[in-house]
């Protein structure tokens, strides 16, 4: 089993032990029990029973045939959501589905397999691969001496799961990444002693082949790091082992669908029932403006950075109209009077509110300008998520 870690690793699976996590994990162990290392035995009496969890998960399970479909979905999945899709990913998405096409419990076949395709992808010669080969059997040894009793507990966790026909839950994944951490990180010191080693004996044109699959591994382990963080704090869902096709795990996707549904139906009540913030009150009352722009900044989620720069802007606006109202301030007052006295619908109160509008002019415009320099500070998700602003305010 942990020899298939190791190939798992080359061949770039980021976390070593996911592929445990499908029904493939029946196989693997059953191997393991079969040829486990004399330092890292278990107990008799564990023995015993996880080689009977093994003969009852088969049975339940099913023939390993069966099971290809479900782990290469789940596989096909992860890369797609990870964005692993450069050319060095597609090569070692290929070798895994190569490698997975054979039962483990066939495990010289696999390692033919694979060393089949690091031969032919590094051009490897017969003595360079006779060397590789034997240091990943000498890895795998040492890997296996030292995680063994820690693997084997989990797996038979997970063995026990999905021949109940369960579905994970986050508490177990959280317990799993928690005890396996080691091994993946040991694991990866794995692959660079042995890929260090194997430089040495390499020409120029092999070791460019040979960096760019590293560097493409390299970051899909530190991508799947940023995952196995997550899981140790109880944040797991079915959709980050590409599960999500599973039928195993339909009725939790279920779950998850209809909490998401529910959710955005939360939030489209709360933005609907949000009062505008294009209201024509605040177009020409700078009074009014801190609340336009507070308002602004809660409905589009202003990070620090830009609520700093909309009181930036807010500043210099009412500053603008201050000085301007301050200046007709005389006119404006007997404009509002005349209004206020003027008959309803009469030409005087009419020709009153054309007068005022015309003094306040200047200050909506000003407001205008305001608006479209908050507008500028909005990214483009924001703007996807909430709206658009309204482009103008009409005047009153």
């Amino acid at each position: 089993m942990v020899r298939d870690v190791i190939i798992r690793l080359f061949a770039g699976r980021g976390s070593a032990w996911r592929g445990a996590a499908v029904a493939g994990v029946v196989f693997m162990t059953s191997s393991a029990l079969r040829a486990q290392p004399g330092g890292a035995q278990l107990p008799p009496e564990q023995l015993k029973e996880a080689e009977a969890l093994v003969e009852e998960a088969q049975t339940k399970i099913g023939p390993w045939e069966n099971q290809v479909p479900i782990i290469e979905d789940a596989t096909d999945n992860i890369f797609r959501q990870q964005g692993w899709n450069s050319p060095e990913d597609q090569w070692a998405r290929q070798v895994m589905r190569e490698v997975s096409s054979i039962p483990p419990w066939k495990a010289a076949e696999r390692q033919d397999v694979f060393m089949n395709a690091m031969q032919a992808r590094w051009n490897l010669s017969h003595d360079q691969r006779n060397q590789l080969n034997g240091a990943l059997q000498r890895e795998t040894m040492m890997l296996t001496f030292k995680h063994f009793k820690d693997v084997m507990p989990v797996a038979m966790d997970a063995l026990r799961t999905r021949a109940n026909g369960q579905p994970f839950t986050p508490e177990q994944v959280q317990q799993w990444s928690t005890k396996l951490r080691p091994m993946i990180d040991d694991g990866m010191q794995t692959v660079q002693r042995v890929t260090q080693q194997l430089e040495r004996t390499m020409t120029e044109e092999q070791r460019k082949l040979l960096q760019a699959d590293l560097a493409a591994f390299t970051k899909r382990h530190t991508d799947m790091q940023k995952l196995v963080q997550k899981w140790q704090s109880g944040q797991w869902q079915p959709t980050d082992w590409g599960l999500q096709n599973d039928p195993v795990h339909a009725p939790v996707m279920q779950q998850y669908a209809q909490r998401d549904a529910e959710r955005n139906a939360l939030v489209e009540r709360a933005q609907a029932n949000r009062p505008p913030i294009d209201d024509a009150r605040f177009a020409s009352d700078e009074s009014e403006w801190d609340k336009y722009v507070k308002a602004f900044c809660r409905k589009y989620e202003c990070d620090e950075r830009q609520i700093t720069q909309a009181e930036a802007i807010l500043k210099k606006a009412k500053s603008e109209a201050i000085n301007y109202r301050n200046g007709r301030r005389g006119d404006i007052e007997k404009a509002e009077r005349l209004v206020a006295s003027a008959a309803a619908g009469s030409a005087m109160r009419k020709d009153a509110q054309a007068e005022m509008d015309r003094l306040l002019q200047p200050i909506n415009q000003t407001f205008e300008r305001m608006k479209a320099s908050l507008d500028g500070l909005l990214t483009t998700q924001q703007r996807n998520q909430f709206g658009a602003p309204v482009a103008q305010t009409s005047p009153r």
